[in-house]
């Protein structure tokens, strides 16, 4: 797993995309892909041209781990299981699983006129009649609490925290985005405010992420 490591070094330095983009000519398309992992690869004349920019050598601009991470989502909204995939260097794989549970929060609906009281029957909506929309979603992330996933809790663990956040911001991303094609759009406003904690986040501390 080959990971940019361009968005620590632009960090390290002060120094934004823009800036970049405008001082090397490199477009802030291909800068924005090199600092998570959308990347497919990187030209020769663009790599060199950042090494000289940045003062380093091609080897600080990336970092490698001797595995490939990828991750699908199973279940539905509400209660769901993340399935990691590894495959090390030798070809074996490994499958690891979180539990995966859903917390919304809806915006109360707009108050409206009293209506004629009328039998339940005889009721139908209206033009006027209004639905709460979804304010925010919350994604708690926990391990299997089975005695005999311990020890594979513990690897998943350490492997993913010894991951550069950019990785983790991206892996992040992917769960919120699956979460996202699943909920029902009438519900979800573009605004809405999405957070996601790993089992080792403090619950009471939750960080706000883009809506995908």
């Amino acid at each position: 797993m080959l990971i940019p490591n361009l968005s620590v070094l632009l960090a390290e330095r002060r120094l934004t995309l823009s800036r970049v983009a405008q001082d090397t000519g490199i477009s802030r398309t291909t800068l924005t892909a090199l600092t998570g992992r959308s990347a497919k690869g990187i030209q020769f004349d663009t790599l060199n041209t950042l090494c000289k920019y940045l003062k380093v050598t091609p080897d600080a601009l990336f970092i490698y781990r001797p595995f490939d991470l990828s991750l699908t989502v199973e279940g539905q909204p509400g209660r769901s299981d993340v399935v990691f995939t590894v495959v090390w260097a030798d070809g074996d794989v490994e499958s690891f699983r979180m539990l995966c549970d859903a917390e919304f929060r809806f915006a109360p609906a707009s108050p409206q006129r009293p209506a004629e009281a009328r039998p339940a029957s005889e009721a139908r909506p209206t033009s006027e009649t209004r639905f709460p929309s979804l304010e925010a979603l919350r994604l708690r992330l926990t391990l299997p609490d089975a005695p005999e996933e311990t020890d594979r809790n513990r690897r998943l663990t350490s492997l993913l925290r010894a991951l550069p956040g950019s990785v983790l911001t991206d892996l992040e991303r992917d769960i919120l985005t699956a979460f996202d094609r699943n909920i029902d759009p009438s519900l979800a406003p573009n605004d809405y405010s999405p957070a996601l904690l790993w089992p080792w986040d403090d619950p009471f501390v939750t960080t706000q992420r883009p809506h995908v």
